[in-house]
This record gives structure tokens, sequence and C-alpha cells, in this order.
């Protein structure tokens, strides 16, 4: 997991030096290298493609084990008992909430960075560029989405840990 964090990394660094200008002023010699490079760029999008389908399959499958679970099965848990949280059942709805948007955007970063990769760098860097822009802004909003369930579950937890002791169930273990 670690060495595909990596490539992603250092492809999005890559084409950061290869690309920085805003998406309407690529100069001639920022296109001469696009088209140099089109070939390298296009293999470290496959690259970086592939292990984005792994990071998205591991987190989603997380993502879902964590709910089903764990969340779901305690707060329906607190229902049956009669002690429901309003706190963990609102921390709950945002996690589904959140979660339909990381599959949403996943599949629409997903869409934007295929048709990049069969984008025509060579004879159309411009438009390989303002493809490559718009596929950023869809991984920044994914990035985003992933770090906005994170702190979700981590918000959760300390809701678990705050009713455990409420309830005076804390035997020191977590």
């Amino acid at each position: 997991m670690k060495k595909f964090f990596c490539i992603s990394l250092s492809v999005v660094f890559l084409l950061g030096i290869f690309l920085p200008l805003p998406v309407s002023a690529l100069s001639p010699e920022q296109s001469s290298d696009l088209v140099q490079n089109c070939a390298t760029i296009k293999q470290s999008l496959r690259t970086l493609q592939r292990a984005d389908a792994r990071s998205r399959s591991y987190l989603g499958s997380a993502y879902e084990t964590i709910l089903s679970k764990f969340i779901t099965p305690l707060n329906l848990r607190l229902i049956n008992i009669n002690q429901p949280n309003a706190n963990l059942t609102t921390i709950h709805s945002n996690i589904i909430e959140t979660r339909k948007n990381f599959i949403s955007e996943y599949t629409t970063y997903s869409q934007a960075l295929e048709d990049l990769i069969a984008s025509d760098c060579y004879n159309h860097p411009e438009e390989f560029y303002t493809k490559l822009q718009d596929t950023r802004r869809k991984r920044a909003n994914l990035s985003s989405t992933t770090t906005t369930l994170r702190n979700l579950f981590s918000e959760y937890l300390t809701g678990v840990r705050k009713l455990k002791n409420t309830l005076g169930a804390d035997d020191g273990k977590d």
C-alpha cells in the first residue's frame, strides 16, 4: 500500500513539473515537453490507475466492514435497549452519506482518468492538459472525501468511548 502511495505521489509531482501553468496557458516549451514525454506520462498514469483501483477496493471494503460489523450493529443495539445515542446516530448518517459521495466521486475520477489516458497528448497537448487539470480536481475532491470519512470514523470512536465511560463500562481496554 505504501509503495502505491509513493508511486501515486511521484506521478502527481512528475506531472506538476511538466505542466505547472493554468489550464489555458501551455507555453510552446511545455507543450513540447508534454509531447516528448507523452509515453512516459501515460505509463505513469496507467500505474497510478492500477494503484488507485487497489486503494479504492481496499478503502471501500474497509468502510463497508466498519459500517456493517461495528457501527450499524452498535446503533441498532442501543435502540433495542432503549438507549439511542443521537450523536452516534448523526455521525452514522454522515458516514453513510459521505461514503456514497466517495463511491460517486471515485467513479467520476476513474472515468476522468480513463479519458485522460485515452486522450492524444502527441497531437493535442492542450486538450490533454485540460483533461489532466480536470482529473487532478476530481482526485483532490476524492482525497478530501476520504479525509472526511477518516475524521468521521475517528469522531464515532470518540463518541463510543464517551458512551462507554458514561455507562460505567470503562475497564481500561478499547
